[in-house]
């Protein structure tokens, strides 16, 4: 063979390494995670599955594992309609709470990337789950459609595209599903957004609240309308903090080990947390035992990760406890506070009737998780009224903390489902309380003098700015000093 001169073999070299990068570059795409086909009975149709179409994601956008969206085989048109009619609904409310927070950008902080990726990533895998939905024949239109519409919507919340997002809501709103004959019209953003001028909304906070009603429904922490709890689940939960002590990586008792206290939940969660880890392992009196880690990630709203058990949420908790030298078997508290992300259309009590399934279904995976907790305490949402986006504003913010009354009232009662007693039967869950109560109503004080200033939030009105994330640490940290079941294991001894 005729051997090329030096200065050819190198040309040469050059020109191939271009066209593999090239074709490199032109082959970046999600990878979808197969999900089982499900069939629509349809004995005398074919069943078809729609084509899937490949979403290049923006070189800038922050990455998050793809979470698994699945759908029910519906028995019936009338359900396959229906399971239509909720992923639209639900990636509506996904589109809209994208533009909020694309319209108000936090740099350089993690948990509002978290936010935008997990948006888009839930979008993605609701569209995933339409294309491998199998379906018959005559109902090829209505997935085609809706995927369609979809698509491009994950396409500009990959991109990161406000324009882009909001052209493609209505003609995603206005997909025709055979029943509704248009335009989705129960997605509507339930409440009027006015931002800083509504310095109160004219609620009574829960602990203020006390037997007086509200809705029909009685205020106070515990039931009864008190703020205290029943001296039987105090006895229990002194008891189960009794039970809180150092452990080894095999949870087994160990004067050496370490105590575990994390936090779940979504983005407020994850930054008022993470200002309280700071503060707490300033603190002299903190029980040197006692590990710190904020476990709440920007993104994972009840209802997304309640969607799938196996969501990569638990996945980096656990990596963040093994960065923070913790294993699962020595997490022992959690803090809990999530809210529902996306429009909801439920009317009172019905809205945060929700949110309580969706928290009794965290506790107990928690208990399922971390074999030696004992305890979750829980806290609501802070002061909604300032939002100028459809996350969570009044009074949503507000009726949260009956979502959390009711959970632990459910528990006293004696629901199974939530018991921690193993002498009363199987464990489902933690002992759980109430960790503080964050609501005020705006700039009016509660009893206690607590109140909420605009300049606390960042700009959507929603998210804790600095200010609001270090008041909740300093309440936060004033609880596990002076809570009569949080004193016995966090200070010092």
């Amino acid at each position: 063979m005729t051997q090329l001169p030096p200065f050819s073999r190198q040309l040469f070299l050059l020109v191939v390494i271009a066209c593999l990068l090239a074709a490199c570059r032109a082959d970046v795409a999600v990878t979808p995670t197969a999900v089982p086909p499900q069939t629509i009975p349809a004995p005398t149709e074919t069943a078809t599955a729609v084509p899937s179409p490949t979403v290049t994601i923006s070189p800038t956008a922050t990455q998050v594992s793809l979470p698994a969206v699945t759908l029910e085989p519906p028995q019936s048109r009338a359900e396959f309609v229906a399971e239509l009619q909720q992923v639209q609904a639900e990636v509506i409310g996904l589109v809209e709470t994208q533009q909020q927070l694309l319209a108000h950008p936090r740099p350089n902080d993690p948990e509002w990337a978290g936010d935008v990726a997990v948006q888009a990533a839930f979008i993605q895998a609701n569209r995933l789950a339409l294309e491998d939905l199998a379906v018959p024949a005559a109902g090829e239109n209505l997935v085609e459609g809706l995927v369609t519409a979809v698509l491009t919507c994950e396409q500009a919340a990959f991109a990161e595209d406000a324009a882009e997002l909001a052209a493609c809501l209505f003609p995603l709103q206005a997909v025709s599903l055979g029943g509704r004959g248009g335009v989705n019209t129960a997605v509507v953003t339930p409440f009027p957004l006015v931002g800083c001028a509504q310095t109160s909304v004219g609620l009574v906070p829960l602990t203020d609240l006390g037997a007086d009603l509200y809705m029909g429904q009685a205020g106070g922490l515990y039931p009864d309308g008190q703020n205290t709890m029943p001296a039987e689940h105090l006895a229990a939960g002194l008891a189960q903090a009794q039970a809180i002590q150092p452990r080894a990586a095999d949870g087994a008792p160990d004067p050496a080990g370490k105590i575990g206290l994390i936090s779940v939940g979504m983005s407020n969660a994850a930054a008022e947390f993470n200002a309280f880890v700071r503060l707490a392992n300033d603190d002299p009196v903190k029980n040197e035992a006692v590990v710190v880690v904020n476990g709440a990630q920007g993104g994972w709203a009840s209802n997304k990760l309640v969607s799938n058990g196996s969501a990569a949420y638990w996945q980096v908790l656990d990596e963040r406890l093994a960065e923070n030298g913790l294993t699962p078997a020595q997490v022992q508290v959690v803090w809990l506070k999530e809210a529902r992300s996306g429009i909801k259309n439920e009317p009172f009590p019905q809205e945060p009737q929700v949110l309580q399934a969706q928290l009794q279904t965290i506790v107990q995976a928690i208990q399922a998780r971390y074999p030696n907790v004992q305890i979750v305490y829980l806290s609501s949402r802070i002061y909604g009224g300032y939002a100028t986006g459809p996350l969570n504003p009044e009074p949503i913010a507000y009726q949260s903390g009956f979502a959390v009354k009711w959970l632990i009232e459910a528990q006293i009662n004696g629901d199974p489902q939530l018991n921690y007693d193993p002498a009363r039967g199987e464990v489902a869950a933690p002992w759980l309380a109430w960790g503080p109560y964050l609501w005020a109503d705006g700039l009016t004080p509660r009893h206690d003098g607590l109140t909420w200033a605009c300049d606390e939030f960042a700009d959507d009105g929603t998210h804790p700015g600095d200010a609001a994330r270090d008041k909740v640490a300093a309440i936060l940290l004033d609880f596990f000093k002076m809570d009569e079941t949080s004193r016995i294991w966090f200070l010092d001894r």
